[in-house]
């Protein structure tokens, strides 16, 4: 049975997996409490909840849980860090994190729902455009191709209109002749 302060800490824990979208586990090791502290400040403000946690509390919390695969994430020193939303924001933040304050932090694995990814994946989902701009792109295809549909549609009218202007064009101008001779 554990202590109570255990018991608050796998309640905390399962509250933190509460409809996480992806979590991604670090290793803190060798990392000052300056550096740390910048980097949860960095997470906090991008709305990501980061915990140093104890694996066995951890896979006591995943099972109660029943999120298993979370205990994947578990391999020695590790904080993890918790997203709820777009999954590629917390991989790009802690990546533009490690990029632009040259700490270190080791990217171990991270799980969006039973899915497991490794580093390189994590990277990889941190280069991705967001979500915004994915939308952005897709109405600019779709313009493109209506702008096209428009100017399929509208060419025979235009085509029709032509032909038929020049033969009135031509009698007008007969007549305007007749009108000027007579």
């Amino acid at each position: 049975m554990p202590t109570e302060g255990k018991a608050e800490a796998i309640e905390e824990l399962k509250q933190l997996m509460e409809d996480c979208s992806i979590a991604i586990s670090t290793d803190y090791s060798g990392l000052n409490v300056s550096e740390i502290s910048a980097f949860r400040t960095v997470l906090r403000e991008n709305g990501v909840k980061f915990k140093v946690v104890k694996n066995t509390l951890l896979k006591i919390a995943a099972d109660e849980k029943e999120w298993p695969e979370i205990n994947e994430l578990i391999d020695g020193p590790t904080g993890i860090a918790f997203g709820y939303g777009e999954e590629q924001v917390l991989a790009k933040v802690i990546s533009d994190f490690i990029r632009d304050s040259g700490i270190d932090i080791e990217l171990k694995a991270a799980l969006i729902g039973n899915q497991s990814l490794d580093t390189s994946q994590i990277k990889q989902l941190a280069s991705l455009p967001g979500k915004d701009e994915l939308v952005s792109k897709l109405v600019g295809q779709l313009y493109g191709q209506l702008a096209g549909l428009v100017y399929t549609l509208n060419s025979p009218l235009v085509g029709t209109a032509r032909v038929l202007n020049g033969p009135i064009t031509g009698l007008v101008t007969v007549l305007n002749g007749r009108i000027q001779q007579g």
